[in-house]
This record gives C-alpha cells, sequence and structure tokens, in this order.
C-alpha cells in the first residue's frame, strides 16, 4: 500500500493502481495488448450498501481471453479497448457499509485487475469465504474452473456410469477436473492433450484410462480406435478441428458439452462449429453451451461435493500460483504458451504469501 503524502485522515488517499486493455489482440495475445494505470482512491467510507475490497489474488481464465474479442451483449462479458480488465477475484473487506458483509471479512467476486475496487454487493455479486477456508482454498481450491467442471458434466452431461468420457484441453484447470469427476462417476475416461508430460499428467495423477496426444497423434483416428463404440460425452474446452473429431466419432445420443473454445481465441476469428450438422440430427445427439452461474443457486451443493472428494483423496487439484501485480500481463500470457500446469492463480499481495497475514489492514483502521 501506497499512502500519499502526510495528510490529515479526511484528506488521506491511497494510490490504486489498475490494468485496462490497450487494443483488443488481433492475434496472439502480448503484454502490449495491457496498460497500466494508477490514480487516488479515497479512504473515505464507501457509501450505504458498498463496500471496499483489497483485491488479493486473481484466476487466470481462457474466458477472459474470449472477452478480450468479444462484442457487447446480454450472452456474455466483454472488454473494450479502454475497460478494466475483469477477473474472477478473492479479496478482504476492508471497509463495509453493508449489513451483511462484515469488514475484515474474505470473499470472491468478478472483479478487476486492480489493487482495491469498491462494491455494490445489489449489483455485482460478493460471497463470502466459507468457514473453515482460506481465502486462498476459497478461490483458487473450490474455484469457479471446479465448479464449472461439475456443472457442464453432471448437469448438462447427465452422465452414467460405464459411459465413455472424452475431455479436451484436459491438463487445464477445468478439463483435470472434469476427468476426474467423471471417474469418479465410474465413467470410462479419455482425456486429450499436447505433450508427453501433460499426458503422463492425465494418466498418473489424475487417472485417465486413455490419453491423446494432438501434438503428436491424429486425434479423429485415435477417437476412432479408443472409442469403437462412440464417444458418449464429450466435454470440449477447445472447439474447431477438436470439435469436428469428436462429432465424427459421437455415439448415437450422445452429448457434447460446449464449455470453451480456446482453438479460436488467438485465430482472429471465432473457431468453427461442426461441418454437417445432420450427422447430430441423425444420431439424435445433444449439443449445448453453458456458463457456470447458469448453476448459481447449486453451488453450494455443488463446492459440497467437491470438498468431499478433495478430502477423500478422490479429486486432486493442482494450482500454478505466480505473484506480482505488475506481472498480471505476463502471468496471464502464459495460459496460452502452455508453460502453465494446472489452475493459473495470479497473487498480488505480496503478504497473502506470508501466512496469509495482511500487513496493510491498518492503513484502513
Amino acid at each position: 500500500m501506497v499512502r500519499k503524502g502526510n495528510k490529515s485522515r479526511r484528506e488521506r488517499h491511497v494510490l490504486n493502481r489498475q490494468w485496462r486493455l490497450r487494443m483488443a489482440p488481433a492475434q496472439g495475445l502480448s503484454p502490449e495488448n495491457f496498460v497500466m494505470s494508477t490514480e487516488e482512491l479515497s479512504d473515505e467510507r464507501p457509501a450505504p450498501g458498498k463496500l471496499l475490497i483489497r483485491n488479493r489474488l486473481f484466476l487466470c481464465t481462457p474466458a477472459q481471453r474470449g472477452w478480450m474479442n468479444a462484442k457487447r451483449s446480454a450472452h456474455s462479458p466483454a472488454i473494450m479497448p479502454g475497460d478494466p480488465i475483469i477477473a474472477f477475484a478473492g479479496g478482504t473487506i476492508m471497509r463495509s457499509a453493508h449489513p451483511a458483509f462484515p469488514a475484515g471479512a474474505d470473499v470472491r467476486y468478478f472483479g478487476h485487475w486492480s489493487d482495491y475496487q469498491i462494491v455494490d454487493p445489489s449489483v455485482t455479486e460478493v460471497e463470502l469465504i466459507e468457514p473453515g477456508l482460506s481465502l486462498f482454498e476459497g478461490v483458487a481450491v473450490y474455484t469457479l474452473n471446479m465448479i464449472t467442471a461439475y456443472a457442464g458434466l453432471v448437469f448438462v452431461g447427465q452422465p452414467m456410469a460405464g459411459e465413455t468420457l472424452v475431455v479436451s484441453g484436459a491438463a487445464g484447470s477445468t478439463g483435470s477436473a472434469a476427468l476426474q469427476i467423471g471417474h469418479i462417476l465410474g465413467l470410462r475416461t479419455i482425456g486429450i492433450a499436447g505433450g508427453a508430460d501433460k499426458c503422463a499428467m492425465l494418466r498418473d495423477e489424475y487417472g485417465a484410462d486413455a490419453v491423446i496426444d494432438y501434438k503428436t497423434e491424429d486425434v479423429a483416428v485415435r477417437l476412432g480406435e479408443l472409442c469403437p463404440d462412440g464417444i458418449n460425452i464429450f466435454y470440449d474446452n477447445v472447439g474447431g478441428a477438436m470439435l469436428q473429431a469428436a462429432v465424427d466419432n459421437i455415439a448415437r445420443h450422445g452429448r457434447i458439452i460446449l464449455c470453451g473454445q480456446i482453438a479460436g481465441y488467438d485465430a482472429g476469428n471465432p473457431a468453427p462449429g461442426p461441418r454437417d450438422m445432420m450427422q447430430l440430427v441423425y444420431g439424435s445427439v445433444r449439443m449445448q453451451g453453458f456458463i457456470s452461474t447458469d448453476y448459481r443457486d447449486r453451488y453450494e451443493e455443488i463446492r459440497e461435493h467437491l470438498r468431499q472428494w478433495v478430502e477423500k483423496g478422490e479429486l486432486r487439484h493442482r494450482e500454478d500460483v505466480r505473484q506480482g501485480f505488475e506481472q498480471l500481463p505476463e502471468i496471464y500470457e502464459s495460459l496460452f504458451s502452455g508453460s502453465n500446469r494446472g489452475t493459473l492463480v495470479a497473487v498480488t499481495d505480496p503478504s497473502l504469501a506470508l501466512n496469509n497475514q495482511f500487513s496493510e489492514k491498518k492503513v484502513f483502521e
């Protein structure tokens, strides 16, 4: 925290850094697409019903990349040039003017890449971290990505034990969770990932029954070999050619879960859909997109299942934790370079790594 000058309590201000989108990525993402600004944030109490939150960590997700090229619509967030970067954030309430959210409580919400944020819970959904969980556990372990994996597979995919599940982007945070949840529910699981190390991780850590390395193998051919009776459920995080390969090998009454389209994020154009939709018609195949907030009213139920599986050792979660507010663009870019392993978390409060002690809380006392 940087305190400006030696002003009286009523005049005191702090500096708030914020990352914005400088220009939409034309092709590949680079740090030049972002710009950081610094402004004074008044130390006065927030208006009635509002909160002052100190952001301490952010999830880095492929969805943010899609928002940078999205048009404003009722269906999807959009980050336009000049807008702050939207991210799933974890933070601590520094000051509260809302009776349901006490100062000092840890929360998660969709915020911005900024040090601080004034939030109105009647406009932006803010969740208190559950008792017994640290801020890191509440945001980075029992994460939005795990909830997305569960909701997509269970509510959209409607799995039945013995069916075959194929997951694209299976080494990512959401994909690896979907693969493991499928295994827990008694499905035969096949993960698609890029590179020998990631494929070994799917087998050895996450219990995949089979893996496909898209960098060295023909995905469509391998799916035909591994799924002679067809794919019952395809959990798609990639789109494009990967989705087409799955459609070509889908079983009758198969279900295709559309979670992400990472193949199109850096291509400059949306990833194409299947070439022949009549394959879906003749096969009575259901293809459905979703977002996790479709199932917001079931979050408590979902998190309870996840916690039970984690505590039993049935569901593993790997976090790739990196530090530094000024490094946020470089940290985020690693999602697309393939260098991250597990859920990518950017910790921007240095004290969070020191036994979760927040040394700057006194500034707002």
